[in-house]
This record gives structure tokens, sequence and C-alpha cells, in this order.
């Protein structure tokens, strides 16, 4: 597919992005023109604003994002606690769509005005990284009869985290190809509203595409970006020499699990009204139950099963493999039937022992790998016990943000390495 090069427009402190018309073919700098068309900037925005918002608040331009051939008005302005900017969108004095950013992390927002073959869309683009995960997802949109349509969206998830036991992936091939389509997505773009504060920075660079990859910059002396390289080779050369200079977690080999007594963990969200338990014993050996109440029906699992090849990571982690397990609930997997006690029938179906299972939710076979942390476990930078955790750290009965090194777990946990997935004991 075509790369189109791009630049960033400063105008009077928002940052416009379009084509570049000292790069791009003629047809391309007319594109850029019609997108730009009708921009304009009023009022004030505090200095509480991110840099590539700067001192700018309403955005005005003239697209047709619902394609019934009336212009409407776009506008940016400040929200009423000066904590980030909302973006609407007007026709004929009716407010048809909202969008908030907030100038904090957990809120940052990224959309964009695309126009192609002449029809306009909004784009909403979230490159986020966290504790060395990455996740990027767009989503191309029309406002249709005033209701947002998603036409077309695409994601990637990735781990930096080589060397980690956590570490859960890193596809070259795959990034690339995502970064490719939103790149053209982007060159046809003009900025609404940008709260993203990483996005701002890698969209200042001159002489590169929208990479949004800010994490393969600062690398050095392991990587360094090569910008003769495309961005598939620079990928591939970041994997390669992530992988040579991560050092590989010596594990010290144990007999027994670091606990002396059984250890009582339980799998469940904190909505419904399931969950599984989980008694984990010093030797290894493990039993448990599942059980998920839905009216008269309940689905059930009864499992045990042997951890074995204990292996201490941390001083707050150690390694074990699954060994054995056996589901002792006496019926096939999606096997119905009913109990009838004092009058009352209950339908059962046996189902799987969720918790101990794969990803897509399918029972686990022997060899899976699995982590048990203790209370002292931490997360808050590279190469604590739940730094890049972050599916674990989402299953936490108590949900909590590791950012220093007195944020502890502060209870046992049993890291799924197949799902991610995670048990935690009851506080």
């Amino acid at each position: 597919m075509l790369k189109k090069n791009i630049c960033c427009i400063l105008a009077e402190g928002i940052i416009i992005m379009g084509l570049c018309c000292s790069c791009a073919d003629s047809q391309n700098a007319e594109e850029t023109e019609k997108i730009s068309e009708g921009v304009t900037i009023e009022t004030d925005i505090p200095d509480t604003a991110n840099a590539a918002v700067g001192d700018t608040a309403d955005l005005v331009i003239t697209p047709d994002l619902n394609g019934n051939g009336i212009p409407e008005e776009v506008r940016l302005i400040e929200m009423d606690d000066g904590q980030g900017l909302q973006l609407e969108i007007w026709e004929n004095d009716e407010l048809i769509d909202r969008e908030a950013g907030h100038f904090a992390h957990t809120g940052w927002t990224s959309i964009f005005l695309c126009t192609l073959d002449g029809k306009d869309y909004l784009l909403r683009y979230h490159p986020t990284m966290y504790q060395g995960v990455g996740m990027y997802d767009y989503a191309l949109s029309t406002l249709t009869d005033n209701e947002e349509t998603v036409v077309q969206q695409s994601s990637v998830t990735f781990d930096i985290n080589f060397g980690s036991p956590v570490h859960n992936g890193f596809e070259p091939e795959e990034i690339a190809a995502f970064m490719d389509e939103i790149n053209i997505l982007l060159s046809n773009s003009v900025e609404l509203l940008n709260t993203d504060s990483d996005l701002q920075q890698t969209f200042r660079k001159e002489g590169r595409l929208f990479d949004s990859l800010w994490w393969l910059d600062g690398q050095e002396p392991v990587f360094t970006r090569d910008q003769n390289k495309s961005m598939l080779e620079n990928l591939l050369h970041f994997r390669t020499a992530m992988t040579a200079a991560a050092d590989s977690a010596v594990i010290e080999e144990l007999d027994a699990l670091p606990i002396t007594e059984p250890l009582e963990l339980f799998f469940y969200s904190g909505a419904g009204g399931w969950r599984t338990s989980l008694t984990l014993n010093p030797n290894g050996s493990f039993s448990g139950d599942y059980a998920d109440a839905d009216g008269d029906m309940i689905y059930v699992c009864q499992f045990h099963g042997q951890f074995g090849n204990v292996g201490k990571l941390t001083e707050a982690s150690w390694m074990m493999t699954l060994e054995e397990l056996v589901l002792d609930t006496g019926h096939e997997i999606g096997e119905e039937w009913v109990l009838t006690e004092d009058g009352h029938t209950t339908h059962y179906v046996a189902s799987e022992p969720y918790g101990l299972d794969r990803a897509d939710w399918t029972a686990l076979k022997t060899g899976a790998q699995f982590i048990l942390y203790s209370p002292n476990a931490t997360g808050h930078e590279p190469g604590t016990e739940l730094y890049g955790a972050w599916e674990f750290q989402s299953w936490m009965h108590n949900r909590k943000e590791f950012l220093g090194e007195e944020d502890k777990l502060g209870c046992w946990g049993l890291q799924n390495m197949e799902s991610g997935r995670g048990f935690f004991e009851d506080a």
C-alpha cells in the first residue's frame, strides 16, 4: 500500500496533522487543502493543558460526518474543571456527538477527522503502553443518522518485557502491519482532539511516519533505531537485540512450595455469581470446585491435581508446572442432569475448571506454567514480580496500582501463565 509523507503544522498552538505538500504529489496536496479548509481557532486554554494543545480551545471545521450534505461544526472546548478538553460536533445548532479527553493518563483521548475518497470519518486512535505491554487499537466511524457506526477497526497487542517470566509475545510482522494501516489513515487526517502526551511527542518527530512507537527510542546501547530501515526491519532488529540482552531468570529448584499450611485461593471477576475456589497444599497438590448459578441452572466443576518442578524466581515469586489435572465432576463437559431435593429441582451442567484454562477458556494440559506470588510481591518497575502482568493484575479482588516499592500485592496470588488470569487469597 502507498505510504504518504506527513508533517505537523502548528497552528497557533494546535497541531494539525495533514499531508506534507512539499513531499506529496499535486493530487495529495489538493486533498490536504480540502481537509484543512475552514479551520479556525478561538478562545484560551489554561496552562494545565498539554503542550500540544497550547493556548487554544475552540477548533471549528466543516465536515459532513453523517453524510446528509449539511456541513457540521466541530468545537474543542475546555472542561469546567480545567482537567481536560471536550470535543463537540454540531449541526444546525443541534449537538450530535460529544467526546471528552482528560489530561490525566487514564483519560487520554485522540480523535481525528479522516477524509477518504471525499467522505468524512471520525478516527479514534488509542496507542497505549502500560508496564511494557502495548495495546494499540483504532476505530474508523461515521455518524450516519447521528449515531456512531464503526466501519473499520483493528488492534494489536505486544510485550516488550524481554527476559521477564511474564513476557507474552512480540510479533514484528503484526505490529508493522497495524502501523502501516493506521499510518495511511492518519496521513489523510487532521487532529481534532489529542490529550495523549506520548502521541503528541511522536507527532512532533520530523522525517518519520506517525509510528507511535516511542518505546523504540531510548534503548541504547542495546538497540538504536535506524532511520534508513523500514519499520518492520527495525522491529525485527529490536526483538533480536532485546532477546539477546535479556537476562534469563535464574531459578533455584525447591522440594516444596513456600507455604506451611493449605492456602485458600479464589478466581472470580467481582461481577455475577460465579467463582472457582482452589486449595493449594505445601506439597503442590490441590483441589477445588467451580460453580455459576443462572436461575435454576448451575454450572459446576470439581477437580484435583498436582503442581511440581517448583523453582524460586525472586524472594516473592515461585515458578511451578502443572503435572496433573483431573476433573471429578462425574459428567462429561456440557452434560446436563437434574437433582430434586425437598421438592426443589435443580438443573446442573458439567463445566470447565475456570481459572485452570487457556486464554480460550478450555482446560489446561499438563506442562502449563504457573507463578505463585507472596503478599510481598511488587510491580512498580521492570524486574519486579508483577511488572507487565497486567492481565493478572486486572483480576485482583482489591484493585490497586503499583507505583512504588511500598505498593505490594498484599495477599497470596497464583498466576496462570497460559491465560494471564489469576487466583487470589481473600483479604
